[in-house]
């Protein structure tokens, strides 16, 4: 049985860890070489874009089989959660309920900017590796929403940094840290990282990048 414990528990284990300053490598580049001029680079975007399908396929194969608190069970909650964290009445949970709004909404943006971009083609020297698999009216809705999801992305990366801005600087609260140390102050049971099955979700992550890679060229 596991046991409960008041002192901090792992919540974030390595492999989410190591998962989240990669994806937010990823996310970071995209945008900057998509979005500013003096950093525009076609190529790079490109592989920042096929990184971040990649390391989506990591995070939502690992969401279902992975550590307890990393797994998609755990990030549910409703919408009077959601008003009870700010009212302070919330109950300490693994995550609270404005995060998991927060992640889901970010994943959801960086899946659907991403694997429209697979599709994307300057129509000159650019082409996506997955461009030949969509119609002329298909590449249109796709080309629509590639040049409009990012900001939903945009916006999400600013509210979640600007959370971790306000946490650690104004309430000197530890959370800013959490994706380092990996913990939490709060009554749970401490879990393990079961290694074999984050091993085969990194392959998956690699098998996808290897592959559309390949497609890329």
């Amino acid at each position: 049985m596991s046991e409960v414990t008041r002192d901090k528990v792992t919540v974030w284990d390595v492999p989410l860890r190591v998962w989240h300053w990669l994806f937010g490598a990823a996310i970071l580049t995209a945008l900057a070489t998509g979005l500013i001029e003096e950093l525009y680079d076609i190529d790079i975007h490109q592989w920042a874009g096929i990184s971040v399908v990649s390391l989506l396929v990591f995070r939502l194969t690992w969401g279902i089989w992975g550590a307890t608190y990393a797994r998609w069970t755990k990030y549910w909650t409703t919408p009077r959660k959601f008003l009870d964290h700010f009212l302070r009445k919330g109950e300490l949970t693994p995550h609270t309920a404005p995060g998991i709004v927060l992640v889901l909404i970010l994943m959801l943006g960086a899946l659907v900017q991403s694997v429209t971009g697979l599709f994307m083609t300057d129509d000159i020297f650019f082409e996506g590796p997955l461009h030949d698999y969509a119609d002329d009216t298909t590449f249109d809705w796709i080309y629509l929403i590639h040049h409009n999801a990012w900001r939903l992305v945009a916006v999400a990366v600013t509210v979640h940094l600007l959370a971790q801005l306000i946490y650690g600087a104004v309430l000197r609260d530890p959370t800013p840290l959490s994706m380092v140390t990996g913990q939490k102050h709060v009554a749970l049971p401490r879990v393990s990282t079961p290694w074999i099955r984050a091993l085969f979700s990194f392959a998956l992550g690699i098998v996808t990048f290897a592959l559309l890679t390949f497609l890329a060229d």
